[in-house]
């Protein structure tokens, strides 16, 4: 399972990126596994308020997918959402939660090379697959495991976030099925 995890984590910080549209665009949304464009420099404060808000800013998130709203409205409420708890707007809130979900995540895998590895050598004997398709993913994996070291997280934000493991378990599993 953990293998899975990992690997899932590496290709889809490949597959997505952060969402982060004008306002006249679309709502901005968080994606699962992406990593932070510009990570945050967590502190205790900065946990707390994210733990508290998580549900409200998620619920909120839901309410505006269901409504289809892509309007600068939508955006906005999201953005106040997010100010409730002390961020500046919701793409403040996205960055936060990228940078804490991509740090619990380092914490939890601590090794991503050993992992991907492993997942590599267990691609020549998947089958259904054409040998193009083999060389594609390991590529794939290659690439993405370079990516993943790059944003190895702050010591400090390690420190934080460890303190904090039990609490953002079950977020992190809520966000990875986003």
């Amino acid at each position: 399972m953990k293998l899975l995890r990992t690997t899932l984590f590496v290709i889809a910080v490949l597959a997505a990126s952060t969402v982060t549209p004008s306002f006249g665009q679309t709502a901005p949304q968080t994606e699962p596994f992406s990593l932070p464009v510009r990570p945050v420099t967590l502190t205790q404060d900065i946990i707390k308020r994210f733990l508290y808000s998580f549900a409200a800013v998620g619920a909120q998130m839901k309410q505006e997918a269901a409504g289809n709203a892509t309007s600068p409205e939508a955006a906005a409420r999201l953005d106040r959402k997010a100010a409730e708890y002390g961020f500046k707007d919701f793409n403040d809130w996205g960055e936060t939660t990228r940078t804490i979900m991509v740090t619990y995540h380092w914490l939890t895998n601590p090794d991503p090379r050993e992992e991907v590895e492993k997942a590599i050598a267990t691609i020549p004997s998947t089958p259904n697959l054409t040998d193009k398709q083999k060389a594609d993913m390991i590529d794939g994996l290659k690439a993405g495991l370079e990516t993943v070291e790059m944003a190895r997280p702050s010591p400090e934000n390690l420190a934080i976030v460890k303190k904090h493991l039990s609490s953002i378990k079950p977020l992190y599993k809520q966000w990875t099925s986003l």
